[in-house]
């Protein structure tokens, strides 16, 4: 019921922040044939490392997107010292974050472009793990341990939330009445729910289990995964051909 709840409360913001830009956007002229066209968009950002979309007009201002997101990546052996530590650690990344996504995008004022967005995502994979080790041995009271006698540890965290509300704005044209290339950028959020943290590690800095729930709890507050992505759009006039 809470998690239910604390979804509501930010739809209910945005309806109000619909109505009243509604009657902004009204006393402005709508150019031409801004809405009577679809179009077809690639786009890359915080959510994907290329993502690819269908925007269909459903109203005079409003269209039905959507959009597929795909970041899914690995970094392997990434050498630093976080620029503060004389220790050299190595470091494994693995991102998880693909999704499928619904979204209403809703123009609120022609002249500056602007439209808000507002939608639903399904996220096929959406975690995010890794491990760190030391490059170097270290010396602890005169006695050097190697990396592989130190161990490494291993963790990262996942969202089981599968279906993900979203709320934002776009900035720029997603379709033109003369033009067939578009540019908008999105910015917005998902709210993805609390995070699950887990974390271990192995040989002398093993049995790091009991952290996670501790990690877990402190990460709790991390709920809204920010969205920054650059979209590249194609218009097409359904009524000709390309």
């Amino acid at each position: 019921m809470i998690r239910v709840l604390s979804l509501i409360k930010p739809m209910i913001l945005l309806l109000c922040l619909t109505a009243a830009a509604e009657g902004y956007a009204q006393s402005e002229a709508l150019r031409p044939l801004d809405t009577g066209r679809h179009s077809l968009g690639i786009f890359t950002g915080s959510t994907a490392l290329i993502g690819i979309d269908y925007a269909r007009p459903i109203g005079r201002k409003t269209w039905l997107r959507s959009c597929f997101s795909y970041m899914d990546f690995n970094v392997r052996d990434w050498e630093t010292n976080f620029n503060r530590y004389e220790q050299y650690a190595s470091i494994n990344l693995n991102v998880r974050n693909s999704s499928l996504s619904l979204l209403v995008d809703h123009l609120i004022a022609s002249k500056l472009n602007l439209r808000l967005v507002t939608g639903l995502g399904l996220f096929l994979m959406n975690d995010f793990s890794g491990s760190i080790k030391l490059r170097d041995p270290l010396k602890i009271n005169d006695i050097y341990f190697e990396p592989d006698e130190l161990g490494y540890v291993y963790g990262g965290l996942r969202y089981n939330l599968r279906f993900n509300p979203y709320f934002g704005i776009a900035l720029g044209r997603l379709v033109h009445p003369a033009r067939r290339l578009t540019v908008s950028l999105d910015m917005g959020t998902f709210y993805k729910g609390a995070p699950e943290v887990f974390i271990n590690g192995t040989a002398l800095i093993r049995n790091n289990e009991h952290n996670a729930e501790i990690l877990t709890n402190n990460m709790s507050g991390y709920r809204w995964f920010p969205v920054f992505n650059l979209r590249f759009g194609y218009s097409i006039d359904p009524k000709d051909n390309p």
